[in-house]
C-alpha cells in the first residue's frame, strides 16, 4: 500500500493521485484513486476544499493527459455566455454572433467526436442555463453527422439546438432554481418557454423559419402529450426531433437544484424505453448507440470499487466499453494496470462517472 501525503489545493497538479475520497456535505466528490485533473482542481477550491490526501508517487503510466479540446468547450461557453448576457441587457440576439460558435462546434464534433463527449454533462463549474444549452447543441450535431443530414440542414439544427431554451430567460429564476418539486402554477410557467423563445427569434432579421420551429417544438412528443401545442409524430419537424431527444439526455446526465443525475447507460435505457411513444425511435437508436457512451478518457468506479479508464468504445455494446483498470479494490494504483471488458464480465457495473 503506497503513503498518501496531505497537499494545499494550491498546490495540486493535474496527473497526482487522490489518496482517499474527497466528500463534500456528506456527497462523494471525487474518489480515491482518481487521476486529477484541472477541472478537478477547480472543482475543489470552489468548495473551499483546502488541502487533499494524494499518494506520494507520481502516476507512472504515461496515457493520462488533459482532453486537448478542453480550452475549446471553456472558449465556447464563454461566448455563449457572453451571447446570452447581451440579449439579457439588450433584449436582441445577434445571430451574427451565434453562428461562428455553432461553426466550431460542428468543427470539433467532425474532427474530435470522442474527445468532445468527454466533457459534456453538467459538472458543476459553470451556469446550468448556458453548459445545458452547449451540450445539446453536440448531442445534436453528432446525430446530424451520424444520419449524414445535409451541411444547410445541420447548422440549423445546430442553431436551434443552442438556442432551443433561450425563453427560459423570461421565466423567473427563484422557479427555474427551485430545489423542491414546482407546483402546477410554477410548471405552467415554466413550459411557456418553448413559446417565449419563439417570440424572441422572430424578432431576429433573417432568421431560419427552421430554427424557430425547432425553439417552438423541442418540447413535443410523438403520441401528442408534449406542449406547447400537443403535435403528433408527423408534424413535429425532423430537427425539432433530434433536440428533442438530446434535451432529454443531457438533463438526465446533468447535475440538477432538485436531483442528481443519473449514468449513461441510465439514461440510454430510459430514451429506449420512451422510443415508439413519446420520441422518435430512429433518433433514440441513433443517441443510444453514439451518443449514450462513456467517452475515451473518461475515469469510472466500478461496483467491485476498482477504478478504470475508458480505453474504447463498443460498437456491439456501446454501454459496456473496454476499460484499464488502475487500481486494486481499495483503491490503490496497480503497478501495471490491465484491460478490462465489461462486455466479457457481465457482473460488473459502472457506478460512478468522472470525466
Amino acid at each position: 500500500m503506497k503513503m498518501s501525503l496531505k497537499v494545499n489545493t494550491d498546490d495540486l497538479k493535474t496527473g497526482m493521485i487522490l489518496g482517499e475520497d474527497i466528500c463534500c456535505n456528506e456527497n462523494l466528490l471525487l474518489s480515491k484513486g482518481m487521476v486529477l485533473k484541472q477541472c478537478y482542481v477547480k472543482k475543489l477550491m470552489a468548495r473551499g476544499i483546502m488541502e487533499v490526501a494524494i499518494l506520494a508517487d507520481k502516476t507512472y503510466y504515461d496515457d493520462i493527459f488533459l482532453n486537448p479540446v478542453e480550452k475549446f468547450y471553456v472558449e465556447t461557453y464563454e461566448a455563449l455566455t457572453n451571447v446570452i448576457e447581451r440579449y439579457r441587457k439588450e433584449d436582441k440576439i445577434e445571430i451574427s454572433r451565434v453562428f461562428p460558435i455553432v461553426e466550431n462546434i460542428l468543427e470539433a464534433v467532425f474532427s474530435s467526436q470522442n474527445s468532445i463527449l468527454s466533457l459534456t454533462g453538467f459538472r458543476g463549474e459553470g451556469d446550468y442555463f448556458q453548459l445545458h444549452a452547449l451540450d445539446v447543441c453536440i448531442y445534436s450535431l453528432i446525430a446530424a453527422k451520424v444520419m449524414n443530414l445535409s451541411y444547410e440542414d445541420t447548422v440549423i439544427l445546430g442553431f436551434g439546438a443552442l438556442l432551443h431554451d433561450i425563453g427560459k430567460t423570461r421565466v423567473p429564476d427563484r422557479i427555474l432554481n427551485k430545489k423542491g418539486k414546482l407546483t402546477d402554477e410554477e410548471f405552467d410557467e415554466v413550459k411557456k418557454h418553448s413559446e417565449c423563445g419563439y417570440q424572441i427569434l422572430i424578432k431576429c432579421p433573417q432568421i431560419n423559419s427552421d430554427i424557430v420551429r425547432i425553439v417552438l417544438q423541442h418540447h413535443e412528443r410523438c403520441d401528442g402529450s408534449g406542449y406547447p401545442n400537443n403535435l403528433k409524430d408527423r408534424d413535429i419537424h425532423l430537427l425539432s426531433k433530434i433536440v428533442a431527444i438530446a434535451d432529454i439526455y443531457d438533463a438526465l446526465t446533468s447535475d440538477r437544484v432538485y436531483r442528481k443525475k443519473v449514468l449513461p447507460h441510465e439514461a440510454a435505457e430510459y430514451l429506449l424505453c420512451i422510443s415508439n411513444t413519446l420520441i422518435d425511435p430512429h433518433i433514440a437508436k441513433v443517441f443510444v448507440n453514439n451518443i449514450a457512451i462513456y467517452p475515451k478518457g473518461c475515469q469510472v468506479l466500478l461496483s467491485n470499487n476498482q477504478v478504470a479508464f475508458v480505453i474504447d468504445s463498443n460498437p456491439k455494446m456501446p454501454l459496456r466499453p473496454v476499460l484499464k483498470i488502475i487500481t486494486d479494490k481499495f483503491r490503490n494504483p496497480l503497478p501495471v494496470p490491465y484491460e478490462f471488458s465489461l462486455q466479457d464480465n457481465s457482473h460488473i457495473v459502472i457506478t460512478q462517472i468522472c470525466c
